[in-house]
C-alpha cells in the first residue's frame, strides 16, 4: 500500500518505477525459479558469493530446512508484490481527490492521510488481495517443484505439492480426499473473509 501510494504521485521516473515492480509478476514463474536456483545455489550462487567475499561462511538457501522455506517465500514475496502494487494504485486513483484536499483544510499530514483516508478507504481491495493470495498460496506448486522438489526434509511442501505426490504415486484416494478438503477450506477462508469485511461496513 506504503509504495502504491508512493506511485500514484507526481515523483520523477514514476513510469519507469511502476514498471519495475510489475515486471517480476509478468515473467513465467518457472523462469523466475530457475533465476533463483542459480541466485541461492549452495556452491556458486551468487549471494553465497558476496558472503564469502566479506569473510562469511556459505549458506545452503535451498538445502537446509531452516533456510529453504524463507528462501522460498521470498520469491513469492517478490513474484506477487507488483500485482498487490497493481490493484493498490488502480484502488488509490479511485479515491476523490476531494477527500485528501478536505483533509488538508483540516490541518492533516501525508502520514495523517494515509493512516485515514487512503488505508480505510482501501479496505475492500485489501479484502480482494489477501483472499485471492490465500488461495493461490493454498495451490501452490510450481515453487516447490521446480526448486526444492518438496525437500529438504518435507519442509517446503505445500498443498499443492502435496496432491501432485498423492497422484504420481497413484494414492489416488487420499489425493482426492485432500483435494476435497482444500476446497472446503478455501470456500470456508474466502466466505469468513466477505463476511468480516460486509460486518465491517455495516459498522
Amino acid at each position: 500500500i506504503l509504495v502504491a501510494s508512493l506511485l500514484s504521485r507526481q515523483i520523477r521516473f514514476r513510469a519507469f518505477f511502476r514498471v519495475s515492480f510489475l515486471i517480476p509478476y509478468l515473467v513465467p514463474l518457472v523462469a523466475i525459479a530457475q533465476v533463483w536456483l542459480i541466485i541461492f545455489d549452495s556452491d556458486f550462487g551468487a549471494v553465497n558469493t558476496m558472503l564469502q567475499a566479506i569473510g562469511l561462511q556459505p549458506v545452503g538457501w535451498l538445502t537446509t530446512g531452516t533456510w529453504a522455506k524463507p528462501t522460498m517465500a521470498l520469491l513469492v514475496f517478490w513474484k506477487n508484490s507488483g500485482f498487490a502494487i497493481l490493484i493498490m494504485l488502480a484502488a488509490i486513483q479511485n479515491i476523490p481527490i476531494d477527500v485528501y484536499e478536505a483533509a488538508a483544510l483540516d490541518g492533516a499530514n501525508g502520514f495523517q492521510k494515509f493512516v485515514r483516508i487512503t488505508v480505510p478507504l482501501l479496505r475492500r481491495s485489501i479484502a480482494f488481495y489477501v483472499i485471492i493470495s490465500t488461495i493461490g498460496v493454498l495451490q501452490m506448486f510450481a515453487e516447490p517443484f521446480v526448486l526444492t522438489q518438496g525437500g529438504p526434509y518435507n519442509s517446503t511442501i505445500t498443498a499443492g505439492y502435496a496432491l501432485y505426490r498423492y497422484t504420481r504415486n497413484l494414492d489416488l484416494g487420499t489425493g482426492a480426499a485432500n483435494s476435497f478438503l482444500l476446497m472446503l477450506l478455501m470456500v470456508f477462508l474466502t466466505i469468513a473473509m466477505l463476511k468480516m469485511m460486509r460486518t465491517h461496513d455495516e459498522d
